[in-house]
């Protein structure tokens, strides 16, 4: 009988692990969003329409991206699909509305980092840096209850993609915040932004010709408007 149940424990474990391992394996396909990892240099020009960033040429496909710079699932979804994104727009196939949103205003201590770092994302459109420091708001991310990066630091940022002198003013000052806010507002309201039985507004929430998608769920949701 000691053996049975040896050998019966002995399976359930191997079960147990097959099974966490599926678990795992299912979870990183549900964030990666099948895209392209690969880095890649953002050479479309952008022009401002108040806080929101129009990235490249108008194109028949235009997507809309509202995002957080602390929502780390806004950060996995730039890191599997920013370079597909960034790639089409550098070859016309889509123009991409980016909405610096802050949502998660309240999630840093002290608080107020998703709006600083929202309107100096709109700054570096400003300063026509954007392609390379959208890609430094998420690649250095801070976590959710952290302090956030200082006004110094998204400074200093902006100094290494070359932005002009006028940047750091454009940042100390806040100069996008209101205009982030009420598009942050705007987009709260619209229920049309939201998930499939969510309740609230929440990012990342992408618009294909106006019409919601689900990059997270749907690994081809670019190459299928693209091809």
């Amino acid at each position: 009988m000691a053996a049975k149940s040896g050998s019966r424990t002995a399976i359930y474990i191997v079960v147990g692990v097959l099974v966490a391992v599926v678990l795992v394996v299912w979870g990183v396909f549900q964030f990666s969003g099948g895209g392209s990892t690969t880095p890649v240099a953002g050479t479309y020009t952008t022009t401002l329409q108040d806080s929101v960033v129009v990235a490249g040429k108008a194109a028949p496909i235009t997507v809309d991206i509202y995002e957080d710079f602390l929502c780390p699932v806004c950060g996995r979804f730039e890191s599997s699909d920013g370079g597909d994104i960034t790639s089409a727009i550098n070859a016309g196939k889509i123009q991409v509305r980016y909405h610096p949103v802050a949502i998660l205003n309240r999630a840093t201590n002290p608080t107020g980092y998703s709006l600083r770092a929202a309107n100096a994302g709109v700054c570096a459109a400003e300063g026509g840096v954007f392609p390379a420091y959208h890609d430094k708001l998420f690649a250095q991310q801070p976590s959710e209850n952290s302090a956030g990066l200082t006004d110094q630091q998204l400074i200093d940022m902006g100094t290494q993609v070359k932005a002009p002198a006028t940047f750091a003013n454009c940042v100390t000052s806040g100069k996008y915040s209101k205009a982030v806010t009420a598009e942050t507002s705007r987009a709260a309201k619209d229920t049309s932004l939201r998930a499939a039985g969510a309740s609230s507004f929440g990012t990342p929430s992408v618009t294909i010709n106006g019409k919601r998608a689900e990059p997270l769920s749907d690994g081809n949701w670019l190459t299928n408007v693209t091809k």
